[in-house]
């Protein structure tokens, strides 16, 4: 199964480059015998003369005549590709000769190759598949004009295909006719993504209603694929396919008819519970409104559920008594939990304890408070964007699922591990290598257009007492240098089963899942050797340039605290404040330097903004003090708006930012928020604290 370790403790990073392959060619130097010296000290020029020599003495090897020169990988980089890479013509050494990473133009011709191969640049098993090749031929990356970057990239190609065709006429030593035979070499039977088994865990899907796998490919619609009741078509507008399984996000969405929305109110509403499941990838953290992910709604205001992303956190608004038509107030975990990468996103709600969001397949928050549904058959089902068009969410979607009961932790974590789907088990045969049935068992996806990951490899044989060292995976006969993660597999196998290794492997994709063969190499395996493969280490990243300092800082942990008691009127000293400044105060920043500041740092400091409003909002006399009422008239928003400028950012000062703009932007989150039309007790009191705390930790407060 692939499990959070097959996704989080992959030591490798996905990479971008497409395969290559190194070929290494060596010339063999013979070494000559010199004379033999005799007992006496002198040179015996006929006792032990060979038999068919007649005597003579075999005569040293002439002193003037130098060896066999050896060549290298990087003398032939050197002949044939380095010096277009270096020509000022080809426009590359002004930037990657210099310090932009990659450097793969240096003057030094080894950096430049170790930079070039170890950053898998070029792939000399398909010429046109370098990356060096591609930038200028298809991308015109800074090459001068479209005629201009097809001569650029003619030279690159000639010199690659040169640099091949050097490597191949490289003379190897001639087979020894008397050798005895070799040994069974160390690898594995081929194999590919058409002989592939089913893999992965079974996920939780008793109750599923609605499936969505993005494997369609082309169209524009994507199809419910859960086989339960009528299934939902979803229209596609502004959106791409993604290869290998997924649909991305560009400009649109995905919607259904409010027919097809009907099947998510009648088989939901009897159970008064639901789950809505998405494996996706953000393409920013800072989408907000909260951009729309999966929504069931009719427009900005008014909603069954919304799973959304409000900047690093995902949401779950939900329509019942207790939060009103707008699902308001939203759960949101206090931690960050956004990122630009694949993710499991599971929201729930069930009568008996209301909402829970996980990330992963771990709880990231929690109500604990009873609730009931109070949802309306006229809401609309629609992936990426509100309906009314304005509230898009980009990214990719690899599955959506939704649920008409609220998954268990237990369960939530099955799905997790059981993956985004399209999860496949290559078998790997190493039966002619050990001699007796056995094979390798790994998990593989293609992730994307550029990559596969492989993913805990498994030895299956009767065989005891295998010694497994070093796994390498080969595309197409070729070995990517980069990402090889099982080359510190060192194991002997004791039992069937047993799995090598918990990790993972991103492999670049070669020419697609229909073509690429795959097999592998070993070091070891049980009684063969394998060879070992030389690997020319990368050179760390020239450095960059000095930066300018900049006329600008941030205000450090102590001025913040402070800063925000003065604007508040808060004691920093008051119990609620004074415990989470000591909590926060490591993650809040340490020195002015703006260059050093972190996401992780804005996040210590919207919470600690949290603390002060919420000491606010929290007392009655206080939150009238403040905002003049602690309520919200829904004619009069730009009032708090006004008040939250004046106080917390100041009209009179240099450089701050334009009132209107930011008061336009407070009344926007108002509505956001559910309090379009006003809101009284504990939900005023929830937006004041909300909008309060995104102004006091604004960079007009922070920064100096």
């Amino acid at each position: 199964m692939i499990n959070s370790s097959f996704v989080s403790q992959s030591n490798v990073a996905l990479p971008g480059a497409l395969q290559w392959l190194c070929i290494v060619a060596v010339l063999f130097m013979l070494s000559a015998c010199g004379g033999i010296v005799g007992a006496g000290g002198e040179e015996d020029t006929t006792a032990n003369a060979p038999a068919d020599s007649g005597g003579t003495t075999p005569a040293d090897p002439d002193p003037n005549i130098d060896p066999p020169v050896m060549v290298t990988d990087v003398d032939l980089f050197e002949q044939t590709l380095f010096p277009v890479l270096r020509d000022q013509a080809n426009f590359c050494v002004g930037c990657h000769g210099v310090a932009q990473i990659p450097t793969f133009a240096l003057e030094d011709v080894t950096a430049a190759y170790n930079v070039l191969i170890s950053q898998q640049k070029v792939n000399l098993n398909d010429p046109m598949l370098s990356r060096v090749y591609q930038r200028p031929a298809i991308d015109r990356h800074i090459c001068g004009g479209a005629a201009t970057c097809d001569v650029v990239a003619a030279d690159i190609l000639a010199a690659i295909d040169a640099w091949v065709l050097a490597a191949a006429q490289l003379a190897a030593p001639a087979p020894d006719p008397n050798a005895p035979p070799a040994a069974v070499a160390a690898t594995s039977a081929k194999t590919n993504f058409a002989a592939a088994l089913d893999g992965g865990v079974v996920r939780a899907d008793a109750n599923v209603i609605a499936m969505f796998t993005f494997t369609e490919g082309a169209g524009n619609v994507a199809m419910d694929s859960s086989g339960v009741g009528a299934p939902i078509a979803l229209q596609l507008s502004g959106t791409e396919w993604v290869e290998g399984g997924g649909l991305r996000n560009v400009s649109g969405k995905a919607q259904a008819s409010l027919a097809d929305s009907l099947k998510l109110f009648d088989m939901i509403t009897p159970n008064a519970a639901y789950t809505v499941e998405a494996w996706l990838i953000a393409d920013n953290t800072a989408q907000d409104g909260p951009a729309r992910a999966v929504s069931y709604s009719i427009d900005t205001a008014q909603r069954n559920f919304t799973l959304g992303q409000n900047s690093i956190y995902y949401q779950l608004r939900n329509r019942s008594l207790g939060t009103g038509i707008n699902g308001t107030p939203a759960l949101e975990p206090l931690v960050s939990q956004v990122a630009t990468e694949l993710q499991h996103v599971v929201a729930t709600f069930d009568e008996a304890t209301g909402r829970k969001v996980y990330m992963n397949g771990q709880l990231a928050a929690e109500e604990n408070a009873a609730d009931t549904l109070d949802w309306t058959d006229d809401q609309i089902f629609v992936l990426g964007n509100e309906v009314t068009d304005n509230r898009l969410w980009q990214g990719v979607f690899k599955l959506v699922a939704i649920h008409n009961q609220a998954l268990s932790g237990a369960e939530v974590r099955q799905n997790f591990d059981a993956g985004a789907g399209n999860i496949l088990t290559l078998r790997f045969d190493v039966a002619s290598v050990v001699g007796a049935p056995a094979y390798i068992d790994m998990q593989a996806i293609q992730i994307d257009p550029a990559a596969y990951v492989f993913g805990q490899p498994v030895f299956v044989s009767d065989m005891t007492g295998i010694r497994v060292k070093n796994i390498r995976i080969a595309v197409n006969d070729a070995i990517p240098v980069a990402a090889q993660t099982f080359r510190v597999v060192d194991t002997t196998v004791l039992q069937s089963g047993v799995m090598l290794s918990p990790l993972a492997a991103v492999i670049p994709v070669a020419q697609g899942p229909d073509m690429d063969q795959f097999h592998l190499e070993f070091e070891l395996l049980g009684n063969s050797v394998g060879t070992t493969e030389a690997i020319a280490p990368a050179l760390p990243p020239a450095p960059l340039p000095d930066v300018l300092e900049p006329d600008l800082g941030i205000r450090t942990f102590s001025q913040i605290n402070d800063t925000m008691s003065i604007l508040t009127g808060i004691d920093a000293n008051r119990t609620a404040v004074s415990d989470s400044y000591s909590e926060l105060r490591g993650s809040l920043p340490a020195t002015s330097d703006i260059l050093s500041f972190a996401a992780a740092q804005q996040i210590a400091i919207q919470r600690l903004a949290t603390s002060y409003c919420g000491e606010i909002v929290n007392n009655t006399t206080r939150c009238e003090s403040f905002f003049g009422q602690c309520q919200i008239d829904g004619n009069a928003k730009d009032q708090v708006a006004g008040i939250l400028y004046d106080k917390l950012i100041g009209a009179n000062l240099a450089n701050q930012p334009d009132s209107a703009g930011v008061i336009t932007e407070i009344v926007r989150m108002i509505d956001d928020l559910g309090c379009a039309n006003g809101c009284v007790a504990a939900e005023a009191e929830t937006v004041l604290n909300a909008t309060c705390a995104a102004v006091l930790s604004s960079s007009a407060v922070t920064i100096n």
